[in-house]
């Protein structure tokens, strides 16, 4: 296992630094304040960021739930990785089937104030505390079903709970694409 995640994490580093803008036409729908907003975020994860993050990455669960990728790198687990490490996280991707990164913020108030709009620190930590119990799983369902409204973690601020003023939330009981309610 070990010997296959430094030969991941190697290849993953070297297309990284070795291609400085990686791109893709994407199918998700992102308005311009939440592309603004990504954007303004957006860098290039470490060495150390990377690596603390593969723990959370399935490559064919991620494959199976953006058809776009998966159209363009097949189950390629390097291209797969690579693309969520410089592009991704950014646009909020999930890395595995159970984990999206604005319900997580949403379901745990105490993450939410030390990281704010840290996007990044909820996947690392999302992948060293995985099995941490007390924890619901974070996934937008779970949130519909605690009737709770999520917002980005764009829409965060460290220190704070609630998300900044003015903010909309991209999924609540009335409003939530791509999601079979009953």
């Amino acid at each position: 296992m070990m010997k296959r995640f430094t030969k991941v994490l190697s290849l993953v580093m070297a297309v990284v630094f070795a291609v400085s803008a990686f791109t893709i036409t994407s199918e998700a729908k992102m308005t311009d304040a939440m592309q603004t907003k990504m954007q303004a975020h957006q860098r290039q994860l470490t060495y150390d960021e990377i690596r603390a993050i593969y723990p959370a990455f399935n490559y064919k669960e991620y494959a199976a739930m953006y058809p776009d990728l998966k159209e363009a790198f097949g189950e390629d687990e390097v291209a797969l990785y690579t693309h969520f490490v410089t592009c991704g996280i950014w646009e909020e991707r999930q890395p595995n089937a159970v984990f999206n990164v604005d319900a997580y913020a949403t379901l745990n108030y105490d993450l939410r104030a030390a990281f704010g709009d840290d996007i990044v620190s909820y996947y690392i930590y999302y992948a060293s505390h995985q099995w941490e119990s007390g924890r619901v799983a974070p996934t937008l369902s779970n949130c519909l079903w605690r009737n709770l409204n999520v917002y980005s973690v764009y829409d965060f601020q460290k220190g704070t709970y609630d998300p900044v003023k003015g903010a909309a939330p991209i999924c609540n009981r009335a409003y939530h694409p791509g999601i079979n309610w009953p």
